[in-house]
């Protein structure tokens, strides 16, 4: 285990490297994981966004067959602002058993582990019941773009894995269900004016305020009705108005304003259904009003990314294969959104769980503990046993 430790040190070193910030090219990282890979015999697979600089990357080990286990992590990671932490945030620091860089706990630790163990499920191929799939996706931290793409990605190679692991910081507690998340823009175009004589202008942010009212007053509505037995915590679905922008001065009459918003609906929910009343109250109340003013007003609803909730199934394989190799701990649920609705959606019995903790991710001097590795390395063993004994 010991070298299997110095090996999670070494590839995360590397990883930690790279500035893989969401939405830039992840094609350095891409190519230091693929060539890894490949020098180990394992083949690989890119299946890259519309853009060509970004890129989803998988590999199988094993045998040609459905039924196999995918382990899944993303490659990109959140900004890190140098000014607040105490070292660089994209060289790999270790002191007092922890292992600090940008991306060390969410989530490139736990693509370092599989990575290390990519050696001994290889040397064990002949002996997988059942193949191991890597799936390391893009820009999972702005909307699972990469993971988006995973369903028709199995679909068009006819591959059929059984159960997803997706291998976020959870502490080593499985999670089998979280909320969605339907991530919008609103932009409001209206004329500009000097505000002493507001007559015959749109000022957007008169408009944008009653439409953030209208959003407020949905949630307020889907609050009042919880949904009676949700695991969740809110056990109801959410809307929220995040930022704001527009206007130029007081003086001005703000001809265009935009701000973002959400809705993080339960599984059980239907979002679409969610902003399509939000949709007609702006065409039948709101846009009428501005066009009635000007012909080129108007307000535009935009879709900036969707991931879809995962539904709880505590019964499921995944979860099962979690109490047999690691936990009999009830799996539980979380509001906020992971890759992982994506690949349940793909036919995956999904679990989310891997090592490190959520309150270390998202801040100035992130880290992943010694500890934490190693309880990631002894599931991953555990799972190595698992898909080569005869049980």
């Amino acid at each position: 285990m010991h070298d299997l430790q110095a090996a999670v040190e070494d590839l995360l070193a590397g990883l930690v490297g790279f500035k893989s910030v969401s939405g830039t090219p992840n094609g350095a990282i891409v190519s230091y994981i693929k060539e890894y890979l490949e020098g180990l015999g394992i083949a690989v697979m890119l299946d890259a966004h519309a853009d060509g600089q970004r890129l989803n990357l998988f590999a199988t080990i094993g045998p040609q067959s459905d039924g196999g286990i995918v382990l899944s992590g993303h490659t990109d990671v959140v900004p890190a602002n140098s000014a607040g932490w105490s070292r660089d945030p994209f060289i790999l620091h270790k002191e007092n058993d922890r292992l600090y860089g940008r991306g060390a706990v969410d989530m490139k630790g736990f693509l370092a582990i599989a990575l290390a163990m990519a050696p001994l499920f290889k040397a064990a191929e002949n002996d997988l019941r059942v193949p191991l799939h890597f799936a390391f996706t893009f820009d999972e931290e702005v909307g699972s773009f990469g993971a988006a793409q995973m369903p028709a990605f199995f679909e068009m190679h006819n591959i059929k894995p059984a159960i997803a692991i997706i291998g976020e910081p959870t502490g080593m507690q499985p999670f089998v269900g979280h909320k969605g998340g339907l991530e919008m823009i609103a932009e409001l175009r209206g004329t500009a004016g000097h505000a002493s004589d507001p007559r015959g202008t749109v000022n957007t942010l008169y408009y944008a305020a009653r439409l953030i009212s209208f959003i407020e007053a949905k949630a307020k509505a889907l609050a009042a009705k919880p949904r009676l037995g949700s695991p969740f915590d809110p056990p109801y679905s959410t809307l929220s108005v995040g930022r704001i922008d527009g206007g130029e001065a007081r003086n001005i009459i703000a001809d265009s304003c935009r701000f973002l918003w959400e809705i993080r609906p339960l599984p059980e929910d239907d979002a679409e259904a969610i902003l399509a009343e939000i949709q007609d109250y702006v065409d039948a109340e709101l846009v009428p009003e501005m066009t009635a003013i000007h012909a080129d007003a108007g307000i535009d609803l935009i879709i900036e990314s969707w991931c879809p909730g995962m539904q709880a199934r505590p019964q499921s394989a995944a979860a099962d294969l979690v109490a047999r190799l690691w936990t009999n701990a009830a799996p539980q649920v979380v509001s906020f959104g992971t890759d992982g609705g994506h690949f349940q959606l793909a036919g995956m019995e999904t679990v989310v769980f891997g090592p490190g903790g959520m309150t270390e991710m998202h801040q100035p001097d992130e880290f992943i503990s010694c500890s934490a590795i190693a309880e990631g390395l002894q599931f991953l063993t555990a799972l190595h046993g698992y898909m080569t004994s005869d049980h």
